[in-house]
């Protein structure tokens, strides 16, 4: 029944995902100047995420339901992996309220009928409720990489190249996704491909002394795990399609 009463709030749900999404641009914007130096294309990536999340819900773009959730759900995401590895620390625990403040509000099907639910989209690229469908999980997952990707990318640390090909292949790979492209599927592929490789290489080295993956070994494997499920929806649609090639 609450939730019933809570799908009546379309408008004010979507503003308070809006506050969470502009509350982060700003805060990374800001750091990005203040601080500059290492953190400086860190802050400056992640604003820009929040900022594309930002625009794109307050513009009613039929993806960016999908996409604030998988920012969201990113954040909530880190939020568990650094209360593991570090405990119950406060800026934790608000960086994880904070961006359920993004995910929550934008769940149900009212919202989605601003978003996805929309015809004039679904019409103009032929898509059926399994390719909506489809569309929606790799869409998602692939934003969730997005913020996990530059922290394990550009966060400051010693590391080789590879992570920073992986960012620019999952960048080009969403674009690629939400204009139907199949390769941006490709370039999804790719970038899980790297980030496994650079997690094999640094990992091991990143290491605590007793073995225990480091925080920012945590956040690399996320970020793989993150682009393989956005790729997953496309492998057996794949396969059919090479197999009657």
């Amino acid at each position: 029944m609450m939730f019933e009463q809570l799908e009546r709030y379309v408008r004010e749900r979507r503003a308070l995902a809006l506050v969470g999404l502009g509350f982060y641009t700003t805060i990374f914007a800001l750091g990005a100047i203040n601080l500059g130096g290492a953190w400086f294309s860190c802050f400056l990536a992640l604003a820009l995420v929040y900022g594309a999340g930002f625009f794109a819900l307050a513009a009613r773009w039929f993806w960016a339901r999908w996409f604030a959730m998988g920012v969201g759900l990113s954040g909530i995401t880190m939020a568990a992996i650094g209360i593991v590895k570090l405990g119950l620390d406060p800026g934790i625990l608000i960086w994880g309220a904070m961006h359920l403040i993004i995910y929550l509000p934008l769940v149900g099907e009212a919202m989605a009928d601003l978003y996805e639910n929309q015809t004039a989209w679904r019409e103009r690229y032929g898509m059926d409720d399994h390719g909506v469908e489809r569309l929606k999980r790799a869409v998602g997952s692939a934003a969730t990489s997005l913020p996990t990707l530059i922290m394990f990318t550009l966060a400051p640390r010693q590391g080789s190249m590879v992570p920073l090909a992986a960012l620019a292949l999952a960048g080009l790979g969403f674009y690629g996704l939400i204009r139907m492209r199949f390769w941006g599927v490709a370039a999804l592929g790719a970038a899980a491909g790297l980030v496994v490789t650079s997690l094999a290489l640094t990992v091991p080295a990143a290491s605590t002394p007793c073995g225990v993956m480091s925080l920012h070994g945590a956040i690399g494997v996320a970020a793989a795990a993150f682009l393989a499920v956005s790729v997953a929806p496309f492998v057996g649609p794949a396969l059919r399609f090479v197999r009657k090639g």
